[in-house]
């Protein structure tokens, strides 16, 4: 048995090739039973998505038809490998017959996708969140790495923009002749109801937000491309003035949580990624990792080993509610931090490890590391569709005595 060709056919990684045939072999086990799954894997000679549902079975397993099951051609029947229950053929399988087998069915068709006959999601927004307390040089080269982005992305798909330096700004899209924006102060914390209250997306104290409001600062980039072009290619370095011997003021923290605020009230549980675009760390307001004044240094790795970094701790909890929020809603954050100074990614990293985000590191926007990772991420497929997918759910089923695990925390998966 080949089982390099398996794991090809099919993503499936199990720790060991057989499967123990009784509990006293599994006890004899000493690396646990577990697999590694590769969701959206292409795979060759695969057939195309199949045009309908799926069939389910009607006992408490639940498990799909599949080519490990018993067929009863003759009564036009199927058992169920996991529970035995018999399961009846809908009326479209009437002509099955062992010549005649539909493709899931098929032996060497062991993973098969179903195009499922529901409505599409809407189309994805891009928020992106903007550092301009940069070098100017920085600036300019992130500024031109936008605007080459735009032009990957759908027609269809809906931007918004954030900038951020000492506050943050909620840029509106709607207005071409005058650009306006929203100023939240970077040094104190944000919820979603006052996004939504101040951004005056609806009712003031009523969760929930205006689609038509929403339009503002949300629009298709069809419709907006001059007005966003204008906008960015007008963004200039963070006025703020900066004392000597100390660190200009980043409030990342506070940008983060208005841009996840903005998605939850407009967008929620549809497809959204936050891009945030950082030029330093983070120097005032949640999430800030070091001290304004120079004279602090910036926490080590020995720090965080031995508990004494200052700000550590508060800024894992900040970046952490704000990366369970996204998760709940289905939204995606990406880092793309461009310094010679660390950024604060240890702090951060609960923000793209629990909602499926990228990660890129250089020392600078001019890198051609950023220009090439950010350029892939727009990548398409061969149906010049976007390669990304959103608010997937992954369903694993096993028997009662024997609960999946997560391999990583050890948490049993429901």
């Amino acid at each position: 048995m080949d089982f390099h060709a398996m794991e090809e056919a099919d993503g499936v990684r199990f720790s060991f090739s057989i499967w123990p045939t009784s509990r006293l072999e599994a006890t004899r086990c000493v690396v646990p039973l577990g697999c590694s799954y590769t969701p959206l894997k292409k795979i060759a000679d695969a057939p195309p998505p199949l045009p309908y549902e799926p069939i389910y079975c009607k006992g408490p397993c639940r498990s799909v038809l599949n080519p490990a099951c018993q067929i009863d051609y003759r009564n036009r029947m199927w058992v169920c490998p996991f529970c035995a229950t018999r399961n009846h053929f809908p009326h479209h399988y009437a002509d099955i017959s062992e010549q005649n087998l539909p493709a899931e069915l098929i032996p060497q068709y062991t993973t098969i996708e179903y195009q499922l006959q529901r409505p599409f999601a809407p189309p994805p927004v891009f928020l992106l969140c903007v550092d301009t307390s940069g070098k100017e040089k920085e600036l300019q080269a992130l500024k031109d790495s936008l605007i080459m982005a735009l032009n990957l992305i759908p027609d269809n798909s809906r931007v918004g923009l954030i900038t951020f330096g000492t506050t943050v700004q909620v840029h509106e899209l709607a207005s071409e002749a005058m650009p306006k924006s929203y100023v939240f102060r970077g040094s104190k914390e944000v919820t979603t109801q006052k996004v939504q209250d101040f951004l005056g997306l609806g009712p003031r104290g009523m969760r929930g937000a205006n689609p038509d409001m929403v339009t503002r600062f949300l629009q298709p980039y069809s419709e907006c491309e001059f007005a966003l072009t204008s906008i960015i290619e007008a963004l200039e370095h963070d006025p703020w003035p900066v004392k000597q011997e100390h660190r200009v003021l980043r409030c990342t923290g506070t940008a983060l949580a208005v841009a996840s605020g903005l998605l939850e009230c407009s967008n929620a549980n549809n497809p959204s990624r936050i891009m945030l675009f950082l030029g330093g760390p983070c120097t005032e307001g949640p999430g800030q990792v070091v001290s304004v004044e120079k004279e602090e240094p910036m926490r080590a790795h020995m720090d965080i080993d031995n508990e004494t970094a200052k700000w550590h701790k508060k800024a894992m909890a900040h970046y952490a509610g704000v990366a369970a929020s996204c998760v709940q809603n289905g939204h995606v954050i990406d880092v793309f931090a461009c310094a010679l100074d660390q950024c604060g990614v240890a702090e951060m990293k609960a923000c793209v490890e629990k909602t499926g985000g990228v990660i890129v590191q250089t020392d600078t926007f001019t890198n051609v590391i950023f220009k090439e990772s950010f350029k892939r991420v727009f990548a398409r497929d061969e149906n010049n569709e976007l390669k990304m997918a959103f608010n997937a759910e992954l369903e694993a089923r096993a028997p009662a005595s024997a609960p999946p695990y997560c391999c990583f925390c050890r948490s049993s998966i429901q």
